[in-house]
């Protein structure tokens, strides 16, 4: 959970903020920048005045539900932001695998040899010698299923009223030798910045940010995807 407070017209932010297997971003206090507001208090003000509000338009029942000096929109703020986390986590297994499809539609389209990073290798696929693969070998036709994915998850919403395919159970049978458990543990947040309707962010694998280097995307407040960069 996080606070919100408004300071000298503009909103700081203290706390944690988890989006599943990307990471936990935390501020410790509100000095610190790992979380981020960037919008006014004159801008948040302004945008309450247009009925039909492209940025901030979900946050209404929140927001005009307080007084409209710092402390009601930042109360507000916090509210909003609070419960979107919450529906994140009731949500995780959708929004994990969107960031898995992603990584893996990257992967399979440049052909990347994964298995030259040791830590990638689960470790029984090392024991036996197998740590040496070819790419044929590894990206095959059945594994260019991970591109049918794309409508189930490319500006379609992960909170739960789409059905979608069970893509880490898919990857891990397509992908047998890499280290999925491993990957999670080293995923490395690096910001997050809170945009009204939108929610981006950034983070980075712990094995040399060869897989996943300053990946990002930005969520709206379905935790639809739409703007996926990595490298």
């Amino acid at each position: 959970m996080i606070e919100i407070i408004c300071k000298d017209r503009r909103f700081l932010v203290k706390g944690s903020f988890s989006i599943g297997i990307a990471g936990c971003y935390t501020n410790e206090n509100f000095e610190d920048e790992n979380i981020t507001i960037d919008d006014t208090l004159e801008e948040i003000l302004k945008e309450l005045q247009d009925e039909d509000s492209f940025w901030y338009k979900p946050l209404f029942p929140y927001l005009k539900s307080e007084t409209t000096d710092g402390g009601g929109i930042a109360r507000g703020l916090t509210a909003y932001y609070n419960q979107k986390e919450k529906e994140i986590r009731e949500n995780e297994k959708q929004i994990n695998d969107c960031l898995l499809y992603r990584l893996f539609s990257d992967l399979t389209g440049s052909g990347y040899p994964f298995w030259e990073i040791e830590e990638a290798i689960v470790p029984e696929y090392l024991d036996k010698g197998r740590g040496k693969f070819q790419v044929t070998e590894v990206y095959s036709k059945e594994t260019a299923e991970v591109f049918q994915w794309a409508d189930e998850f490319d500006h379609v919403p992960n909170n739960g009223t789409v059905d979608k395919t069970d893509v880490e159970r898919r990857l891990r049978e397509l992908f047998p030798m890499f280290n999925f458990d491993g990957l999670v543990k080293t995923m490395v947040p690096e910001g997050l910045s809170l945009q009204g309707r939108f929610m981006a962010f950034q983070f980075s694998d712990g094995w040399g940010a060869n897989l996943l280097e300053c990946a990002y995307d930005e969520m709206d407040e379905d935790f639809t995807f739409r703007d996926w960069h990595n490298h």
